[in-house]
């Protein structure tokens, strides 16, 4: 890369006018036509964004494969698209866990979802998280523009979470918190708390700026989150959900739903890229910080459209059963309907059962009606009910799928 850091630049230089080399290479930065000031402060100067040529270059590469995933998204619709966010929000949640070193499974995050509406859930933990990033990628999600509201998704984030540290400031911590590499301290968040909420305000502005592009804003606000440290615990989570929530306006929600995956593969780069800022010889430069993070969001992307592709293939496979079932003139066309969403959610689904409610809305019928069909594909040994209630929910059969659909089973 030709742009070098300031420290880099600092150290290449044997001269006795180094000093000086370096605040001049500095005024240059902070006054190109192309910078941004960020809003905020920090121990190593007022944060400011570079744009050089190879941030550019990431930029664009960047929106080139937004358009792929939006074409590959655009050829999985319906019950298919749905799913797929839905598995996407799965894996973040397990994976923005990960990143923490807590455990949590698809299954158990799933089971939590589907007992939302359920007075005294079994699944409580991760039940607010998971609600939080479905709630992001059907567009039900309002960006926060408080203190206020940051600590109101902190405690959904955190909801069900034993013996967790609570906030004992009107809305963040009071006490100092450090974050370690597992040897040393190596950052200090902001203290007192007027600090951390003097930095939400920031971030908050920062993050919807007209003056800088999306992608930089959102990108930059999350380094301002994380440097904050506003929680004595779950500030990953919840600066890697806030990162998603301001990305979802500049990208598409399936990558914004893609990132902890990334990171959790990258965490040396991720890492890398706050000390980068927080170097005093860097002045608070954090072009190389976005840099990094695009970086991340290529990397998510490239995982994010091998996942699409494989699931058109299987939806082609699906839509080649559903035909020869058709053609073999046996089912309804309501019965066909409702296989064919039975067979997508086997295929694609985060778990392979289906609502009454949901086969309902895909037969486009009432619920009465829904019933009678699936009592007699259920005589037919086509479908088989996994969940007896609240809410009742439907499967396909083993042994359909086995005689009809043999590419699902394993699945």
């Amino acid at each position: 890369m030709d742009y070098k850091e300031l420290a880099t630049l600092y150290h290449m230089d044997a001269s006795a006018d180094r000093e000086a080399n370096a605040l001049r290479l500095l005024e240059e930065r902070l006054h190109a036509p192309s910078t941004f000031d960020l809003g905020f402060s920090t121990a190593s100067g007022r944060l400011f964004l570079a744009v050089p040529r190879e941030l550019t270059s990431l930029t664009q590469t960047v929106l080139r494969r937004e358009r792929k995933v939006s074409n590959l998204m655009r050829s999985l619709p319906g019950i298919a698209g749905n799913e797929v966010l839905r598995s996407l929000v799965l894996d973040e949640v397990v994976m923005s866990n990960q990143i923490e070193n807590i455990h949590s499974t698809r299954k158990q995050i799933e089971e939590a979802l589907e007992e939302s509406s359920a007075e005294n859930p079994r699944n409580r933990r991760f039940r607010e998280f998971a609600k939080l990033y479905i709630d992001l990628s059907y567009g039900e999600f309002v960006q926060p523009k408080t203190p206020d509201d940051i600590r109101r998704l902190y405690d959904k984030i955190m909801d069900g979470e034993p013996d967790a540290p609570q906030p004992d400031g009107a809305l963040f911590r009071k006490a100092e918190v450090y974050v370690t590499n597992g040897v040393k301290a190596v950052h200090q968040g902001l203290m007192p708390e007027q600090a951390i909420h003097r930095a939400m305000e920031a971030m908050l502005e920062l993050a919807g700026s007209p003056e800088i592009p999306e992608l930089y804003s959102a990108l930059a606000s999350h380094y301002i989150f994380e440097y904050a440290h506003p929680f004595y615990d779950g500030n990953g989570r919840t600066g890697r959900y806030l990162l998603s929530a301001f990305l979802e306006a500049p990208l598409s929600k399936p990558t914004a739903l893609s990132l902890s995956r990334a990171i959790a593969e990258n965490k040396h780069l991720y890492y890398q890229a706050f000390r980068s800022v927080e170097n005093p010889l860097n002045h608070g430069e954090a072009t190389f910080f976005v840099i990094a993070m695009h970086e991340l969001i290529l990397a998510a992307q490239d995982s994010l459209i091998e996942k699409l592709q494989r699931n058109i293939e299987t939806l082609d496979l699906v839509s080649q059963t559903a035909d020869a079932l058709d053609a073999d003139g046996s089912y309804s066309e309501k019965e066909l309907a409702i296989i064919f969403g039975l067979l997508q959610q086997r295929a694609l689904g985060a778990s392979w059962s289906m609502s009454i409610d949901a086969i309902a809305s895909v037969a486009a019928v009432g619920r009465q009606q829904t019933r009678k069909y699936l009592a007699a594909l259920e005589d037919r040994g086509v479908v088989r009910k996994t969940r007896g209630r609240n809410p009742v929910m439907f499967a396909l059969s083993d042994a359909f799928v086995g005689d009809r659909a043999p590419f699902l089973v394993g699945d």
